[in-house]
């Protein structure tokens, strides 16, 4: 590679390096879609600079299912940017301090209330991103009006995982068992949120038949 070549190589993982560091501060939370680029241009970037270090680096990175990759120089640069992801680095996110309860109360109130555009409003962004406004609203009218107003809701249980399906928390899960006017059936739910900016968000609710094995119904909900 000439002398040129390597300073235009070099220059590249500069430009771009800067320009992933400014894009991070304005967008904290960043979609799927927009995370792998970053991440691709990251390991780019780590390539071209790495391509005028001196020295020589040798990397081995098992793949599940796949076997491994072996990689030197700058090449091995981009492996070890691309291969490590940032959800196991170690790094904690602080819950923030105002009781996760206080949101999911205020969504179950506002779900209650047929007012689903000011629960969606609750949503953390990255799920806004998964299911837009029309498609919640949508079912949010097919599942859960036709129960009718909520009789008498309990609280079974509470959970606080540090990660689910892959996704860093920390989550707060609350499951509810509940009966409706327009149903004979009893009905489990289940809220979650996530930290996001500080701030708990709501990351998913569920809502179906509280039906045997899978879920038992609590003696004092049933007729």
């Amino acid at each position: 590679m000439s002398n040129i070549e390597k300073i235009a190589v070099f220059g590249f993982g500069i430009i771009f390096l800067s320009a992933i560091l400014v894009l991070v501060v304005l967008i904290p939370m960043p979609s799927i879609t927009q995370f792998f680029a970053f991440r691709l241009t990251m390991a780019l970037s780590a390539a071209g600079i790495g391509a005028l270090l001196p020295g020589f680096l040798r990397l081995d990175v098992p793949l599940p299912m796949q076997g491994g990759i072996r990689a030197g120089g700058a090449l091995a640069l981009f492996a070890s940017v691309w291969f490590a992801n940032p959800a196991t680095l170690g790094i904690e996110v602080q819950p923030p301090k105002e009781d996760a309860r206080l949101l999911i109360d205020r969504f179950l109130n506002l779900t209650d209330a047929r007012d689903h555009k000011a629960a969606y409003t609750l949503y953390s962004k990255r799920n806004k991103e998964r299911v837009s406004e029309d498609a919640y609203m949508s079912m949010s009218k097919q599942v859960r009006d036709p129960l009718g107003s909520i009789g008498q809701r309990l609280l079974v249980s509470a959970g606080t995982p540090d990660e689910v399906n892959g996704v860093r928390g920390p989550f707060v899960f609350h499951t509810y068992q509940g009966r409706f006017s327009d149903s004979k059936d009893v009905w489990a739910e289940v809220v979650s949120t996530i930290p996001e900016n500080g701030t708990w968000r709501i990351n998913s609710y569920n809502i179906g038949r509280c039906d045997p094995p899978f879920c038992i119904p609590v003696a004092s909900l049933l007729p």
